[in-house]
């Protein structure tokens, strides 16, 4: 069985469903009970009860799974690629490695298995080369990521904005260094060793990106959230879900 679960506020949840309604997939709303089935991004896709796929999710990935036409080679860079790639999508993920400024927090055999698609491509052993290259090629991987990875933290605190009715220039770095700290954190699980902080240039960074961006980003999660609240199909998914 295929089971998906999505979120009534995801645009790619929305874009996923619109694309593959009526295929036989378990849609299924998400709620802190799937957090015990690390499910750390939205959509998260399972088969048969284990998790295979987090976002970025595209449809053609899900039709693979449900033909059985998922399996097939994978190589570390591939691997590689897929692991930052999944970071980029996953605000959970996101935030916690900007947090620490390294990839490494995020190291853990499940996660890895996912975030590479070793586990989607049936390449488990993949999984391990790639945990093996990220950690040695920490620093410079994070370098070549950490432009995208700010402006998709920023367009993730814009949303929120958008949600709490505030606009993105009535924030400053502090603001941003205590959103930070707060997203990457369950509880005290993700704060660095001895003391817990966020780099004043990452912080800079998501500051100088919300006024740059920060507008253009609100017009464009305002329109996202507009359409999948008129989609009452997809969200009658969530009716009864607390």
């Amino acid at each position: 069985m295929i089971e998906v679960v999505i979120h009534h506020t995801c645009a790619s949840s929305h874009k996923l469903y619109s694309a593959l309604k009526g295929k036989p997939i378990k849609w299924t709303p998400a709620t802190i009970s799937h957090l015990r089935a690390m499910a750390l991004g939205i959509p998260a896709v399972y088969a048969d009860g284990r998790l295979v796929l987090v976002d970025p999710v595209k449809p053609e990935d899900v039709e693979a799974l449900l033909a059985g036409r998922n399996e097939g080679g994978l190589g570390v860079e591939e691997a590689v690629e897929n692991f930052a790639a999944g970071v980029l999508y996953n605000q959970s993920l996101l935030s916690l490695a900007l947090l620490h400024k390294s990839f490494k927090p995020l190291l853990d055999r499940e996660l890895v298995e996912v975030l590479t698609r070793a586990r989607y491509r049936g390449r488990l052993e993949a999984a391990g080369e790639a945990a093996r290259a990220i950690a040695e090629r920490d620093a410079e991987l994070f370098a070549e990521n950490y432009e995208r990875m700010v402006k998709a933290a920023a367009y993730g605190l814009v949303r929120e904005l958008y949600w709490l009715g505030l606009r993105p220039g009535d924030v400053d770095e502090k603001y941003a260094a205590l959103w930070l700290l707060a997203k990457a954190t369950v509880g005290r699980i993700g704060l660095q060793f001895p003391r817990p902080g966020v780099d004043k240039r990452v912080a800079a960074d998501l500051a100088a990106v919300l006024r740059e961006r920060g507008d253009s980003y609100y017009a464009r999660i305002e329109e996202e959230q507009r359409a999948i609240a008129s989609d009452a199909d997809f969200m009658s998914l969530f009716h009864g879900v607390e």
